[in-house]
């Protein structure tokens, strides 16, 4: 039962209802009966999605690495949703501009410049 409340909590996150996983984590049913690291591991990273936030989606993928690379589904599909989230930072960041500096975009982004240079280039 677990294992469908954490791919349902998945959908959440992927389906952009982010906001919706922190009310069926802290319901009485599900809160009580299946509290542990794996629903913390997910709330994680639907708050560091509903901030699109690279930042707090890194620091979650630390913090729960046993139970988020644990589970191959888990694991592939948070590696498309940190590239989703990676553009729509970009996105937003270079949109108001004409011409940009990578080595500015990365240092406000905080990632490597060759991580922004290879993800603009796509």
């Amino acid at each position: 039962a677990i294992f469908g409340l954490k791919y349902m909590l998945l959908c959440k996150i992927m389906v952009n209802q982010a906001e919706d996983v922190a009310g069926i984590i802290s319901s009485p049913k599900v809160g009580l009966q299946y509290k542990g690291p794996e629903l913390d591991a997910m709330k994680a990273i639907a708050d560091a999605h509903s901030k699109r936030s690279l930042k707090l989606f890194e620091t979650a993928l630390q913090n729960f690495k046993t139970e988020l690379d644990g589970d191959p589904i888990v694991h592939r599909h948070l590696s498309a949703l940190y590239d989703t989230l990676q553009e729509q930072n970009l996105c937003r960041l270079i949109e108001p501009f004409s011409r940009v500096e990578i080595a500015h975009i990365a240092e406000l982004i905080e990632l490597p410049s060759h991580q922004v240079e290879k993800k603009l280039s796509q």
